[in-house]
């Protein structure tokens, strides 16, 4: 081959090479090991590409390249979430895949360095819902847990399987490693304070962790639901009564380690970030996110769904409607990121021809240790208000809203992530209502 042609193909291979538009997607391994590769296949094909080739680089980075003439390649690097989010304040990444939300000091260095606010709308985007799922062997006899159980299991408090009251044996912790969104998760909503046993074995890898244990009859852990595989989940109960790890109950946020997982971008997120994070985000990609094993933000009606402890007047106030898979929450604002795009969903739901003359009922609540009792109620009262008057504007019928104080907490301690459940507005449909 001559010099010439070979000069040639090399001029043709820079300039196609250099054609590409390139998007960087960093962090989260939950995220990134099945549900971001099926979205950017998705994206691709959406764009015109014909199909999508794989370019593994080393663990955790893959080059995703449309093929055809599309010219979009997605660098997919799934180091954690807290790489993700490093890399975003750094301006390696152009996305961040996170399965927590940032934390203060990540908000401050992203205002520091011009990038907005990481946790204003807009820039914070839930793109699905999870579960952290506490994990045994099928066999493991155990069916239940108190989340303080399983921080004493996984702080080394106890250590044997017999101090929960089944067969002896001493048990084996597997936990995700230190970059991890849900070790993040796991700490914040389990350990608190409290440090990981120092002999658990730590993965990085989903799939490895829920395997390990999936083959160990003496073994415990914790993966994101899409990562039970062969496993056991077991129920866990917090404030009030055992859950699993259900559908319905993570997409409410009731089940106590239940996760919003995350896109985060910066203020001046490229075109490119802005396509993909808003095809992510479509209401067609609900079915993607359900298929992957994670949970939709699809609203949806679900009858017989009052707790078994709920007050008796709040029996009465739901009886003969269904509650639907949303729950308004109260952040650093009066509301957090996510209630302007449940509203939009939300009015999506009700114009469905099934629902029309349906009426909505809202159903308020505070934390037990944010005020005192009487306070409680008044403050349910003015949130449960608040959530009707941004109903209203968007023209849905909603007949009934009442606070219920403190009543039916969801989490039993007082830190943020507990607090954070037990403020919530409870969105219930009721087609019978005049």
């Amino acid at each position: 081959m001559s010099r010439v042609l070979v000069a040639v193909l090399l001029l043709t291979l820079a300039f196609s090479v250099q054609a590409r538009e390139v998007l960087r997607l960093h962090g989260s391994n939950t995220l990134g090991e099945t549900l971001a590769p099926a979205w950017v296949e998705a994206w691709f094909e959406a764009r015109g590409c014909s199909g999508t080739e794989r370019h593994p680089v080393e663990a955790g980075h893959v080059r995703l390249v449309g093929s055809g003439d599309c010219g979009l390649e997605v660098e997919l690097q799934t180091h954690g979430s807290g790489t993700g989010i490093a890399g975003l304040l750094d301006g390696r990444t152009d996305l961040a895949m996170a399965s927590r939300p940032v934390n203060a000091r990540e908000v401050q260095a992203g205002r520091e360095r011009g990038l907005g606010e990481l946790d204003a709308p807009g820039q914070e985007l839930v793109v699905a819902l999870d579960g952290v799922a506490v994990i045994v062997h099928p066999d493991n006899p155990l069916r239940e847990l108190r989340v303080a159980q399983v921080r004493a299991l996984f702080d080394g408090s106890l250590r044997n399987w017999s101090q929960l009251g089944g067969r002896g044996g001493a048990l084996r912790v597997h936990a995700r490693d230190a970059e991890s969104g849900t070790f993040d998760t796991f700490r914040g909503l389990v350990l608190g304070q409290r440090p990981l046993r120092a002999d658990a074995q730590r993965y990085e890898s989903t799939r490895e962790l829920a395997a390990a244990v999936a083959a160990d009859p003496a073994a415990i852990g914790f993966v994101g639901i899409a990562g039970v595989a062969g496993a056991r989940a077991l129920a866990i109960a917090d404030a009030g009564v055992a859950m699993l790890p259900e559908a319905f109950r993570i997409a409410v946020e009731d089940y106590p380690l239940s996760r919003r997982l995350y896109l985060y971008q910066g203020a001046d997120a490229s075109p490119l970030a802005q396509d993909f994070a808003a095809f992510v985000l479509a209401e067609e990609q609900q079915a993607l996110i359900a298929r992957s094993g994670f949970v939709s933000q699809q609203v949806r009606a679900y009858a017989d769904s009052v707790r078994p402890d709920a007050p008796d007047e709040y029996r009465t106030l739901v009886d003969g409607a269904q509650r639907l898979s949303l729950n308004f929450r109260f952040g650093r604002g009066l509301v957090d990121s996510k209630a302007a795009a449940d509203v939009a969903r939300l009015a999506q739901f009700m114009a469905k021809p099934e629902n029309r003359g349906a009426r909505l009922l809202l159903m308020g609540f505070v934390d037990p240790d944010e005020v005192s009792p009487y306070m409680a109620q008044s403050l349910s009262n003015d949130r449960v208000d608040y959530i009707a008057s941004l109903l209203e504007a968007a023209r849905l019928p909603v007949v009934r809203v009442r606070g219920m104080g403190g009543s039916a907490p969801l989490a039993s301690d007082s830190g943020d992530a507990g607090r954070h459940r037990n403020r919530r507005v409870e969105v219930w449909i009721d087609h019978a209502a005049p």
